[in-house]
C-alpha cells in the first residue's frame, strides 16, 4: 500500500514531464470549441458599465455609514456631556442599529474593532424590539 503512495505523485511528475514535451497537447479541446454566447465588445461594455454601477451603488452606501458613524459619535459624545433626553437618547439608539445593520448587511464586521461592535449591538438591541445578534 505504502509503494503506490509512493508512486503516484512520481507517475503525476513523469506524465507531466511528457505533456510538456509536446505542447500540443496541451492545449484543452474545450478552448478550440466555438462558445455557446457569442462576445463582442458591446458585451464587455456592458459587464464594466455594471460593475461601474454596483462600485458606485457600494460607495454611497459606504459614505452613508461613514456619516452615520459621525453622526452616532456625536450623540454619544453629547450624550456623555449631559444631553440625556429621551429624545436624544432614541436619536442615539436608532443611529446605532443603523449602523449595526448596514455593516452586518455589506459583511463587514471583521473591518471594526470588537470592542464598537460590541458597542452599537447593545445601543442597537436597545432601539429595537428584538435583540440584535453578533455572529
Amino acid at each position: 500500500m505504502k509503494k503506490n503512495i509512493f508512486f503516484a505523485p512520481l507517475f503525476l511528475l513523469i506524465s507531466s514531464l511528457a505533456w510538456a514535451e509536446n505542447p500540443t497537447l496541451l492545449i484543452p479541446q474545450s478552448s478550440l470549441l466555438e462558445a455557446s454566447l457569442p462576445l463582442s465588445e458591446k458585451d464587455e461594455v456592458k459587464i464594466i458599465d455594471q460593475l461601474i454601477i454596483a462600485t458606485t451603488t457600494q460607495l454611497e452606501k459606504q459614505k452613508q455609514m461613514k456619516d452615520l458613524m459621525l453622526q452616532f459619535k456625536k450623540q454619544r459624545e453629547a450624550f456623555i456631556q449631559g444631553d440625556q433626553s429621551k429624545a436624544h437618547a432614541g436619536r442615539m439608539l436608532r443611529t446605532a442599529r443603523q449602523i449595526y445593520e448596514m455593516i452586518a448587511a455589506s459583511h463587514l464586521e471583521h473591518l471594526f474593532a470588537k470592542d464598537y461592535l460590541d458597542e452599537l449591538t447593545f445601543f442597537a438591541s436597545i432601539a429595537g424590539k428584538t435583540a440584535v445578534t453578533r455572529p
